[in-house]
């Protein structure tokens, strides 16, 4: 065992539950099963580098350092108190994905994919890629063991076992955020032929199901593909898209066009999505488009974390906390909030929170490595 980070107090209990990529899951839903920690003190912070949003599973925290001045590791922490546990160097720098999925974390990078063993970082496989576009664009579907890797150029099907590439299409282009996955279709806001679009392929060998055309060019916020069909902000507005047809069923909730608000991130869970933007966030049914709540403070940066009672997002100067930047935790049903964190002056965080049971984890300007909140006295 290496080091430890500089701890100040280990979380009361291991963090349980699983963050396993970018949205959570393999749908974008930014859900997870897990209760958020009853009070947000900072527990301890690693001195690990990282600005790039962590994965977690099994008690495990995987962060990577990729940066000019630092040797592009693979990093795991241990999720309780913080202490390094094993490093990897890749001497990789820039956008990056990671995900966790059957006993390996992916990694890739450059033009590589990577997979290695999540109990001692040792490389399992190395394959070429066309190289990730962006942090947000891998994704792993743990049904059928496959790991998605999007580019400008289109997307690419690995086995997570071996890494056999499975299938690679161009269908779709510059894909905007990361694809969502669901009952075997992969789906993706891209460009085909020049036009934004929402496209379906299949999971099990890339080939298209259905595309439809959407009104603006690419905004913020992932797609979300649920039950009910596939979320996308298109215009200031929430549409959900029929997952068999690519029918656009409805228009969900439209944000006021007078103040130009794009959402950033969208979330859904039971029958509701969370939606955030910079003038705030609002929870809307998810059949019907009927407000449930809104906070109409400014939300700085992209990300949301949804619990089973809880909704986890960064706000800006709230009414609560005047003049601050803050992570803040509200009830999911009612909106109310539960407490709130109270980050640096003059600094912000750098990626979206991660939530895991027990535990928010985040990085910030200021801290410039991976920051844990939990259930914990106060230090300061």
């Amino acid at each position: 065992m290496l080091s430890s980070s500089h701890s100040d107090t280990p979380l009361p209990d291991v963090p349980t539950g699983a963050w396993t990529q970018y949205g959570a899951d393999e749908a974008n839903t930014f859900a997870t099963n897990v209760s958020a920690p009853s009070q947000g003190n900072l527990a301890w912070t690693s001195e690990v580098f990282t600005r790039w949003q962590p994965v977690v599973s099994d008690g495990t925290v995987y962060i990577t350092n990729f940066d000019p001045s630092n040797d592009g590791s693979a990093i795991a922490l241990d999720a309780q108190d913080g202490t390094e546990q094993w490093r990897t160097t890749l001497n990789a720098s820039g956008d990056h994905g990671t995900a966790v999925l059957n006993d390996r974390f992916f990694v890739a990078y450059d033009t590589e994919l990577v997979a290695l063993d999540p109990q001692t970082g040792e490389r399992i496989w190395t394959e070429p890629t066309n190289g990730p576009d962006s942090s947000e664009l891998l994704v792993a579907d743990e049904a059928t063991g496959t790991v998605l890797v999007a580019s400008t150029g289109g997307i690419e099907a690995f086995r997570a076992a071996n890494g056999e590439k499975r299938w690679e299409t161009d269908t779709v282009r510059q894909l905007a955020r990361s694809p969502a996955v669901y009952d075997g279709r992969v789906f993706a806001v891209g460009k085909v032929d020049g036009a934004p679009s929402l496209v379906a392929v299949s999971l099990k060998d890339g080939t298209e199901r259905w595309r439809s055309e959407l009104t603006s060019a690419f905004e913020i916020a992932a797609p979300v593909a649920i039950q009910d069909g596939v979320i996308v902000s298109d215009d200031q507005t929430l549409v959900v898209y029929d997952r068999e047809t690519g029918d656009r069923r409805r228009e969900l909730y439209s944000f006021d066009e007078t103040e130009d608000v794009i959402p950033q991130s969208v979330a859904a869970d039971d029958g509701t999505v969370f939606v955030t933007s910079e003038s705030g966030a609002v929870a809307v049914d998810s059949e019907t488009g009927t407000e449930r709540w809104r906070r109409n403070a400014p939300v700085y940066n992209p990300g949301i974390c949804v619990g089973t009672e809880t909704v986890v997002f960064p706000i800006d100067d709230p009414e609560f906390s005047p003049g601050t930047k803050t992570i803040s935790v509200f009830d999911r049903e009612s909106g109310e909030m539960r407490w709130h964190h109270v980050l640096d002056w003059a600094h912000s965080m750098t990626v979206p929170p991660v939530l895991v049971d027990g535990a928010v984890f985040y990085t910030t300007s200021s801290i410039r490595g991976l920051a844990a909140l939990g259930d914990v006295p106060d230090q300061r």
